[in-house]
């Protein structure tokens, strides 16, 4: 499993690294991760309904989520609004899709409010120190970051575990 947790931290670091640079990222990093991802939470939760089931509600989450954004924006601007065209890229989108694979619900959610308002601060405090200002939020990239110090406090730090809720449903209840 060490080979695997170490697969997927590269991975992350490369979407990383090609969103800074880049402002784009090579399609294939996402179903790599994804795959990765899968494989890891089946190893360490041995069936298939265990897996499948958060899945499903995180990839929902995300798809009820983009409908309603589009429909926002279609609204908004009087016409159709494709998200993915100019608001939001591509590669954010399926790198929430690639997460969906491995987080429980609760740690889904917490991670992606977590993501979105720390990526926020990571750009506004890049944008004091950069010499090119940019409108534009490398959000997977800083996501992947982001993620990297999930996974590692989960991993080998011991903190929480990211395939189950009950460490933030005991956070939360106390």
């Amino acid at each position: 499993m060490l080979v695997l947790e170490i697969l997927i931290l590269l991975i992350l670091l490369l979407i990383f690294v090609q969103d800074i640079r880049a402002r784009s990222v090579y399609w294939i990093l996402f179903p790599l991760l994804a795959g990765a991802l899968i494989l890891l939470n089946y190893w360490q939760l041995k069936t298939i309904t265990s897996v499948w089931q958060p899945v499903s509600i995180n990839l929902g989450f995300i798809i009820l989520q983009y409908m309603l954004v589009t429909v926002y924006f279609s609204l908004r601007q009087k016409k159709l609004v494709n998200i993915s065209d100019q608001l939001l890229g591509f590669g954010d989108i399926l790198f929430l899709g690639a997460v969906a694979f491995y987080l429980s619900v609760l740690n889904f959610l917490f991670f992606y409010i977590t993501s979105l308002i720390g990526s926020l601060i990571i750009w506004l405090i890049w944008q004091l120190f950069s010499s090119k200002k940019s409108k534009e939020i490398p959000l997977a990239g800083f996501q992947s970051i982001l993620l990297i110090l999930f996974l590692v406090s989960c991993w080998w730090g011991k903190l929480f575990d990211l395939t189950d809720d009950a460490w933030l449903l005991n956070l939360v209840s106390k």
